[in-house]
């Protein structure tokens, strides 16, 4: 498949959703040498959960300085359950999960409770100081999750929101699998946290090898994003046969289901698999 018709695809699957899809990928590895993909990369999208990717690099960044450490242990309050995805908001307070804990919790299952507890530990200002530092102009961690109005800091009531692109999504995926300035020890806990991820749905419905090939040594790291009207995908695939990295990211649907069958998560899939068939079709 040539770059012309991955395009040509992106844009059918567009018009079929009816929102708006924006795709950045690039190959890894013996892939690298494919031209990049990027459709309405520089787009602007509420991060839903996606915003945990750059959470996750800051909380590991800071580890790595020694500012925090992965083993403490931080009480759960009352006060930290908030609604949404994740398993802590229905768990009494007074446990004390580790700050590994937080992050995994954080990331695979998109704990929004989880996920609050470590920007009070990290805070938004590093989180938005690497984004910069990153070259992801387009990203902006407004404030905690889930929030009541009268808990929200004075930006998100002024109407600011999570936000991001899927160019800067990309690049964090990419710096995450490289462990761009991060240890060798923190690399290595982004991986095996992204690898467990638990909604991949959207992103394997499509692809040829989780049926016909159930023992293929495929792996996919990635994170997922889900409020109403947006559906994002963002991680890794690898294996023998190849690797490519992606940014899969949607707004603005009609469907507004919380549905495996919503328009926007066929869009991700099928956008998964057009990716697929490009990076992985050249082998």
């Amino acid at each position: 498949m040539q770059p012309a018709e991955v395009y040509e695809r992106l844009d059918h699957i567009e018009q079929e959703f009816g929102g708006v899809l924006g795709v950045s990928a690039q190959g890894i590895g013996k892939q690298s040498d494919l031209p990049r993909i990027n459709r309405q990369a520089d787009e602007t999208f509420p991060a839903a959960s996606t915003i945990k990717v750059p959470i996750l690099y800051t909380a590991l960044r800071l580890a790595d300085l020694g500012r925090v450490s992965l083993s403490e242990r931080i009480p759960l309050t009352a006060e930290d359950q908030v609604a949404g995805s994740g398993v802590l908001r229905d768990l009494e307070p007074g446990l004390e999960p580790t700050f590994y804990d937080l992050l995994m919790l954080m990331t695979i299952v998109s704990d929004n409770t989880a996920t609050n507890m470590v920007i009070d530990r990290i805070g938004t200002a590093a989180v938005n100081d690497d984004a910069k530092d990153l070259g992801c102009l387009g990203t902006v961690l407004a404030g905690k999750l889930m929030l009541p109005k009268e808990r929200q800091n004075a930006a998100q009531r002024a109407g600011h929101f999570n936000r991001t692109t899927p160019a800067d999504m990309l690049r964090y995926v990419l710096a995450l699998h490289a462990g761009e300035g991060l240890s060798v020890e923190s690399r290595t806990v982004a991986h095996r946290i992204l690898y467990r991820q638990q909604v991949t749905d959207s992103l394997v419905r499509l692809l040829p090898w989780p049926r016909t090939e159930p023992n293929m040594p495929w792996r996919i790291a990635s994170k997922s994003g889900s409020i109403r009207g947006v559906r994002h995908q963002v991680g890794w695939l690898d294996g023998p046969g190849g690797a490519y990295a992606f940014a899969i990211m949607t707004k603005d649907c009609p469907d507004v289901r919380f549905s495996p069958e919503n328009l926007g998560n066929l869009a991700v899939a099928k956008a998964m698999r057009t990716l697929y068939d490009y990076f992985i079709g050249h082998q």
